[in-house]
């Protein structure tokens, strides 16, 4: 699988991972959730939906920044 990169317009970041996981509390359900890593400092957040929205993808046409 490619990688697939995210920016704000500032940083640059490598969806490091995509996790769902089952919620056993008084509302049952899932959350899901993305995992960014800052592809500069390699330092990693957990983010939302909501977060996620506001990042644009990063087209590299074939090319590999790797």
């Amino acid at each position: 699988m490619a990688a697939r990169y995210l920016t704000d317009g500032v940083h640059l970041y490598e969806i490091a991972d995509q996790r769902t996981v089952q919620n056993f509390g008084l509302r049952r359900g899932t959350i899901s959730y993305v995992i960014l890593r800052d592809c500069v400092t390699e330092a990693v957040a957990k983010v939302d939906d909501l977060h996620l929205a506001a990042l644009s993808e990063v087209e590299l046409d074939g090319l590999d920044i790797a």
